[in-house]
This record gives structure tokens, C-alpha cells and sequence, in this order.
């Protein structure tokens, strides 16, 4: 007995009629009529017999329907499951950053998003964005948030909006009083990045823009937190994203002139990007960036 002959059998048992069945099952009733014809004919019984325009269960129908009540429970079972889920998405959400976002910016998108999914339990780690979408690609991420990356195949990306460039002055130096010009940025003691960071290509082409594209650093890091770090130490000057300047104790946001921003994006696999979780987190990721 096939699975929707289980489903039309319950629902004529409970509508007594073929066109209550139908209607219930949401299919036409000469469709309704075909499908109990052909159960009958696999289980080899005649299972209503037919009075008056409505159906009467055999005794065979009714004790093939304590039989399959269990069953019918638990398909109806996993449907609210399923419901459930398509809008409270529940297991387990293995989240990836870039080390800047994890310093600042995820911690307050889970805490944003942990209250609303208090059923998801989440696994969250930090690697630069080539791992990031290697992860992806194996299934051992769900979700990664990182700023605009290279994709490889098989990764897409969904903006969620933008992150402020902020400079970060040397230690010790007054504040600027407002926004620092690119061309008033100290000539020593630049800790770059590098060009091949997508901040780093955003700075390259603002310098190139104003003939400064000659600037050189005097060191260069991978990550934007050890950048700031070298600055704390007094080691120069650096230009972060602004995530990562609001992780220190009582920062001030220090603006550029002309503005820069970087986007950030949700990474992942067409069919992880399909999971009600990954929507979710990434609506809380967003929701900080506006």
C-alpha cells in the first residue's frame, strides 16, 4: 500500500465521503476515486462499499485502519516538523568568520539571533577567507561571513551590506578632530595590509586615485586585529575595517576622507544557502550592517 493510499484511506475514513476525502487531500475527486480504486486493487479487499452518496468501511477497512493510525500519526508528525523548521530552523549551525568579524561584529549577531533560535545549537571558528571557502566546499560550514572575497566554484556570496573604513592614528598621538584626509595620513610607520586583502585593494586604488599610489608600508599583516595590535604598541599607524577598531576598550571610530566602505557578504554552497539557519544568521549579520 502505496503512501498516498494510506493518506486518501485516513481521509475517507474521516470524511466519510470521497469528495470530503478529496477536498481534504486537496485533489480532484475523479483523481480520488482512480487512487482508492488502485489501493483496492494492490491490497486485493474492498475497503468501503458504497450507500447513499457516502462510503462505509468493510470490517477489512476497519481493521486495516487501526493498523495504520501510528502511521498516519507520525507522517502528520513529520510534517509539522517539517513546518516547524521552514520557519524556526532548528539543529545545529556551524558558522565561519574571517578573524576581524569575529571580534566584534558575529559575537553581537548571535546575540541577536541565540534569544529568537534558542534550539540551534552553533559551532563558530575563525579562518581567513581561501579556508573559509574550502570548508564551505567540504560541508564542514554552513555559513561563512567574510568581506569581499574571491569565490571559487561551487561558493556564492549574498551582500549584506557594508563595513566603514576607520583609521587608526598612532598611539599616544591627539585624536583627529575629524576626518583624516588619505593625503594627511603619516609618510612612516604605515602597517599595511596587503593588496591582496580586499581591503587592502580598496585602500591601493583610493591612493592610486590621488597620486599617492607610491606609499609603501612599513609592514605588512594578514589580519587587521594584529594590525591593531602593532599600533597599540606603538609600533605606526593602520587603516582597519570598523569592526575591528570598535573591539578595543572605549575606541573612538576615526573616519577617512573621502569615505571608504567594504562589503560583507554571507559565503556558501547553493544548497546550504537553501537552509532556513543560513537566511536567519544572515538576516542578523545584516541587520548590524544598516
Amino acid at each position: 500500500m502505496r503512501l498516498r493510499h494510506i493518506e486518501l484511506f485516513h481521509a475517507v475514513m474521516q470524511a466519510g465521503s470521497l469528495s470530503g476525502a478529496a477536498a481534504a487531500l486537496a485533489i480532484a475527486q475523479p483523481s480520488a476515486s482512480k487512487m482508492l480504486a488502485a489501493a483496492e486493487a494492490d491490497l486485493g479487499i474492498v475497503l468501503f462499499t458504497r450507500r447513499q452518496g457516502s462510503l462505509r468501511p468493510t470490517p477489512e477497512a476497519l481493521a486495516l485502519f487501526e493498523q495504520t493510525k501510528k502511521f498516519q500519526q507520525s507522517l502528520d508528525q513529520v510534517r509539522r516538523v517539517a513546518g516547524n523548521l521552514a520557519e524556526h530552523p532548528g539543529g545545529r549551525l556551524r558558522i565561519g568568520c574571517i578573524p576581524s568579524l569575529g571580534l566584534n561584529l558575529i559575537p553581537r549577531a548571535v546575540a541577536g539571533f541565540q534569544p529568537r533560535f534558542p534550539e540551534v545549537m552553533l559551532e563558530i571558528r575563525t579562518h581567513h577567507a581561501e579556508e573559509l571557502c574550502a570548508q564551505l566546499l567540504r560541508r564542514d560550514l554552513d555559513i561563512a561571513i567574510a568581506f569581499d572575497p574571491a569565490l571559487p566554484p561551487g561558493i556564492q556570496a549574498k551582500p549584506l551590506g557594508r563595513a566603514r573604513v576607520v583609521y587608526l592614528p598612532p598611539a599616544g598621538e591627539p585624536p583627529p578632530a575629524g576626518a583624516t584626509r588619505l593625503e594627511d595620513l603619516p609618510e612612516h610607520g604605515w602597517i599595511g595590509i596587503g593588496r591582496e586583502d580586499p581591503l587592502g585593494r580598496i585602500l591601493a586604488a583610493a591612493l592610486e586615485e590621488r597620486g599617492l599610489g607610491d606609499r609603501a608600508p612599513a609592514m605588512e599583516v594578514r589580519t587587521y586585529y594584529l594590525a591593531q595590535a602593532l599600533v597599540d604598541c606603538g609600533l605606526g599607524h593602520a587603516i582597519v575595517d570598523e569592526f575591528t577598531a570598535a573591539a578595543r576598550p572605549g575606541a573612538a571610530l576615526h573616519l577617512l576622507e573621502p569615505s571608504l566602505s567594504i562589503g560583507v557578504f554571507a559565503l556558501g554552497t547553493p544548497d546550504g544557502q537553501a537552509m532556513p539557519a543560513f537566511a536567519r544568521f544572515a538576516e542578523a549579520v545584516g541587520a548590524l550592517l544598516r
